[in-house]
């Protein structure tokens, strides 16, 4: 074996050298020292995390106590229409009174708000006619003139009832807090109102009629005209009251009972009084129809007499009520977190030896000249575009987000009317992510950052087709002389390519 590596060896060196065509053939012998690597692999576990979404319920504050509110009363009190008759003997009395009320609320704020609805209510009176009176000098049935006529009432009674249709506009106020077991609730307001019913009703009308004759010294108790007379079921016994449109002022107070988180029990007072005369009739004197005397003459009720006053109607009571809020439902929102996982990682360390070899071999070496290859030639409107494209190629973002805000779309304007006017310019768009946080979250916040970018462009009418895209998490910090700390590395860079060659950077 020795012997034929000699003869080998003895061959190769005696070869000549051949040149043909600028191409040398000649042996060669070197000894290589040769780098040999060992590989030692390893697992180990690493602690990691990743980024997922879950969906997140946040509930209504039902302590808010502003909103709508549907609020619905019954009232029930004491009213009149209030009025007085002159005379010792007259008196108006009041009677029952009911009040049923729905609204709506606004409360503006937690203890204010702005009411307005509908009511319906009645004020009813009881009007006494007592006492004497007399008409002299009249006429009997018998013709018999010169006589004075004298009506003793005993006994008169009316009922007169108006049924209000109102508008209440109240100023509200509340207060319950959370720890109470009850609040607090009151209420100030105006109410136009108008009357849908008014009626009187003689309820006991009894009245004993006499006449005296002076001639004669004569007085008559049970003659014709004359005598006790019982007017309830006469036909003006009852009729209609003429009474105007009315305008009322009203307060409520009250207790708010909690019975669930939007409805609470309201046990309160109510009070209202019309502030204007309601009362519209033509006033006719107390009088007795014709010469039979039968009925008081164009008798309207004593709404309607000389001897009543001014009406100013007026009611007082308790109420019971509902007070029903709007709460909003909860929201359902979708929230990023990380995930902490255990992964298991394969660890390869690297041993690095020198060996060596002696080689020998035949060496052809073409020793022809290198063609040069022609620099790239950047079209003039190309460069132009790259120009202004760098006076704006860096869009900064908020920390952990990737919305733009108005001053990076400002930019991103500029840039769209530079790539609009020469369509076959491409450009490239690199994220980028500031050291806080995991590496493979701030890859995912790059590329979004980037996708961002094009997503604007794409929408105010650049080909998608013009752009290239890539995330570099936070591999690439910013270089540029106005860095402020990791604020400048929230960044996307925008760059203009012509033939995979970045034109900035040639």
């Amino acid at each position: 074996m020795k012997v034929q590596w000699i003869i080998l060896m003895a061959a190769v060196f005696s070869l000549p050298v051949v040149a043909q065509n600028d191409t040398i053939i000649r042996p060669h012998t070197d000894t290589v020292y040769r780098s040999v690597t060992d590989t030692v692999s390893r697992v180990q576990l690493i602690q990691d995390s990743v980024a997922k979404q879950r969906e997140v319920i946040i509930p209504t504050d039902s302590a808010d106590r502003r909103g709508h509110y549907i609020q619905a009363h019954v009232g029930l009190g004491y009213g009149s229409l209030g009025y007085k008759l002159d005379g010792a003997d007259n008196r108006v009395n009041g009677s029952f009174s009911a009040l049923l009320q729905l609204q709506y609320a606004y409360f503006f704020h937690p203890n204010w708000g702005v009411g307005a609805g509908l009511w319906f209510t009645n004020y009813t009176s009881h009007a006494h006619i007592g006492g004497q009176y007399q008409w002299l000098g009249q006429t009997d049935t018998d013709l018999e003139t010169n006589y004075d006529h004298t009506s003793q009432v005993h006994t008169w009674r009316e009922r007169e009832t108006i049924h209000n249709l109102g508008i209440p506009i109240s100023l509200q106020f509340q207060m319950r807090k959370e720890h109470w077991k009850a609040g607090i609730f009151a209420a100030i307001g105006v109410a136009p109102s108008f009357s849908v019913s008014k009626k009187y009703k003689v309820v006991e009308g009894e009245i004993a009629h006499s006449g005296y004759y002076p001639k004669w010294d004569l007085t008559l108790t049970d003659v014709h005209e004359f005598g006790v007379k019982d007017y309830k079921d006469a036909p003006q016994s009852k009729g209609s009251l003429s009474v105007r449109p009315q305008v009322a002022l009203f307060a409520d107070f009250g207790t708010l009972i909690p019975l669930t988180k939007q409805i609470d029990l309201l046990l309160g007072a109510y009070m209202n009084v019309v502030v204007n005369n309601a009362n519209s009739s033509e006033k006719k004197a107390l009088g007795w129809k014709d010469d039979t005397f039968t009925f008081m003459e164009e008798y309207g009720g004593a709404y309607a007499t000389d001897l009543a006053g001014v009406s100013h109607p007026w009611e007082a009571g308790v109420k019971i009520g509902i007070h029903w809020h709007y709460i909003k439902p909860d929201k359902h929102e979708t929230e990023d977190y990380f995930e902490p996982i255990t992964r298991e990682e394969i660890v390869t360390d690297y041993i690095q030896r020198i060996d060596t070899v002696l080689i020998t071999r035949l060496d052809t070496i073409i020793e022809a000249k290198p063609e040069v290859a022609e620099d790239t030639v950047v079209p003039t409107h190309i460069q132009q575009v790259a120009e202004e494209v760098e006076r704006f190629n860096k869009i900064y973002f908020a920390f952990d987000r990737y919305e733009l805000t108005n001053k990076a779309k400002f930019y991103l304007n500029s840039i769209v009317e530079a790539l609009n006017r020469v369509p076959d310019a491409k450009i490239m768009i690199d994220g980028h992510a500031s050291s806080e946080g995991q590496d493979l979250y701030n890859d995912i916040l790059s590329e979004n950052r980037a996708r961002a970018v094009r997503n604007y462009l794409v929408s105010r009418g650049v080909d998608k087709k013009r752009i290239v895209t890539a995330g570099h998490g936070s591999r690439e910090p910013n270089e540029d002389t106005e860095r402020e700390e990791m604020r400048r590395d929230r960044r996307v860079e925008i760059k203009v390519v012509y033939n995979n060659t970045i034109v900035m950077e040639q």
